[in-house]
């Protein structure tokens, strides 16, 4: 078996990506800072996401048996902007603590026989990482 590693990088390399349930996730972090969650309105957006992943093909005497890609790795910053009660403006980058969370990585159709980053969906829910190729 081949395995080669890659990077693909959000700032340079624009693929989907998908917040699903930071809600409760951004509170927590910026009532760290001391705002209430009664008066907070915010919006976010991603500010860095990095995708670590090693692409692997499978070898027999008759040939190539599988093609594979799969994530290792995964670092995530939002761009958090938030308003108190006064409308006073803030923004603030949050790294998030990745550790501890599950990546998959899924490949649903195949695309001219191109691997790449395609979307990356974060679910703050269920600690879930899903890297689709």
């Amino acid at each position: 078996m081949h395995t080669t590693p890659f990077t693909n990088n959000y700032r340079e390399d624009k693929f989907d990506i998908d917040l699903l349930n930071e809600g409760r996730f951004i509170q927590k972090e910026l009532s760290k800072k001391g705002f209430k969650e009664d008066n907070l309105f915010y919006t976010t957006s991603v500010a860095y996401c990095k995708v670590d992943w090693d692409f692997t093909i499978e070898m027999r005497s008759w040939g190539v048996k599988t093609l594979s890609a799969y994530a290792t790795k995964v670092v995530l910053e939002i761009y958090v902007e938030y308003y108190d009660r006064e409308d006073n403006e803030f923004e603030e980058e949050i790294e998030v603590d990745l550790s501890g969370w599950e990546i998959e990585s899924e490949r649903e159709k195949e695309n001219d026989g191109i691997y790449i980053v395609q979307n990356v969906q974060f679910d703050f829910k269920d600690k879930t990482i899903i890297v689709q190729f």
